[in-house]
């Protein structure tokens, strides 16, 4: 299991430099809080790496994880499927026996792999983590002009999430609908619209003016979120 791997990596340069490789980078901080960034099917791009960089500059630890690198998968929402449940599960316990408060971020497919791991962890640890799921994609099927329907993670009770999504997404119209679906999954849910920005708008080929400024804080971004969530 290549991910047992990485944080077998992680643990012997936990004390240490920045440890890196393609699909699996820390960027460490003396702080007392950990984020873990899990980036979309597409990818990490050099945006998000930046973003975590300057994070750990402002005293958060990061741990960033390309889930289609460190699996050898397409590039694919698809191949989020074939993410190893446990591998997840290990990870987010070698996070929450790191000693810091930890929150996750998870993007657009990568959501699914994150939240079946989350399920399958103890009551009790699932209420020590805070989710921030950008855009996720947790769509079993969606068509246009049709109500979307969605994958069942399994029981999210005392999970907190919070759901940022772009506004000028296509999938806007059904965020009442995926809010809904993780409550009825048993997670406490809130959520924020981000005005004039489409989804991935940090990595896209044609962005706006104003999406190539925003891409450039997203770690201001986080961090706004989470001290208005009052997560850790």
């Amino acid at each position: 299991m290549r991910l047992l791997m990485l944080l077998l990596l992680l643990a012997g340069g936990a004390g240490g430099a920045r440890a890196a490789v393609p699909d699996f980078q820390t960027f460490p901080a003396s702080g007392d809080r950990l984020l873990l960034w899990l980036s979309s099917e597409r990818g990490r791009a050099a945006p998000e790496a930046a973003a975590a960089q300057r994070l750990a500059e402002r005293g958060i630890t990061v741990w960033s994880l390309d889930l289609a690198g460190a699996y050898f998968l397409p590039q694919l929402p698809s191949s989020m499927e074939a993410v190893p449940t446990q591998d997840m599960v290990d990870w987010l316990n070698a996070a929450l026996d790191n000693g810091k408060l930890v929150a996750v971020y998870a993007v657009a497919r990568a959501a699914v792999p994150l939240l079946r791991a989350v399920a399958r962890l103890d009551a009790a640890r699932r209420g020590r983590l805070c989710v921030v799921l950008m855009h996720p994609n947790l769509y079993a099927s969606a068509e246009a002009l049709s109500d979307a329907s969605y994958l069942a993670p399994g029981r999210l009770d005392g999970l907190r999430v919070r759901v940022l999504q772009p506004q000028r997404s296509a999938s806007t119209p059904w965020l009442p609908a995926l809010l809904d679906h993780l409550a009825s999954q048993g997670a406490a849910v809130s959520h924020a619209v981000l005005d004039n920005l489409r989804e991935g708008y940090w990595a896209r080929e044609t962005p706006t003016e104003y999406e190539v400024a925003e891409g450039r804080r997203l770690d201001a971004m986080l961090m706004h979120e989470l001290a208005n969530w009052r997560c850790p």
